[in-house]
């Protein structure tokens, strides 16, 4: 596998109301990275200007997608049916997401915390990565830190 793959790709939208926006990913790309009907994390470039982690997935009734959230196409000021060009590479990420540094130093200091995360089912472990790292203040991050930690222990995260 080469260590970056580059494409061209079309912005579209799922029908249904509310429907996720989301990029095609050739064939011969999505084989490179994905086993399978598993998805594959990787890292992604959009345009040469929207950086992410996501996700190479499956799509209903043959082909592979990645997702295109709201805050990315703000970002890149996307618009449906634009030209994409993108650039995907393999993520060597521990968790499928960058740990924020507010979450690695209370893990580190709560043994029980880092237990539970650590057992926590993989696509749980990148939600609480996300809400946290989405946060804009180095407090706001600290304390999702610690809500979140709280909630895996008092079980409601698994």
């Amino acid at each position: 596998m080469e260590e970056e793959v580059h494409f061209e790709s079309i912005l579209e939208r799922l029908p249904k109301k509310g429907g996720e926006f989301y990029m095609m990913v050739p064939d011969e790309v999505a084989v490179q990275f994905v086993e399978g009907r598993k998805p594959a994390r990787v890292r992604c470039v959009i345009n040469g200007q929207v950086h992410f982690q996501c996700a190479i997935r499956p799509k209903g009734g043959g082909g592979f997608y990645i997702n295109v959230a709201t805050p990315l196409r703000q970002q890149g000021k996307l618009v449906l049916s634009q030209k994409l060009y993108a650039t995907v590479r393999k993520d060597d990420s521990e968790y499928g997401r960058d740990m924020p540094e507010e979450l690695q130093e209370l893990l580190a200091q709560d043994e029980e915390a880092k237990r539970l995360f650590e057992n926590a089912k993989p696509v749980n472990q990148r939600a609480i990565i996300h809400y946290i790292a989405s946060a804009k203040s180095i407090q706001v991050r600290i304390d999702r830190s610690i809500m979140m930690t709280d909630r895996l222990k008092t079980g409601r995260i698994v």
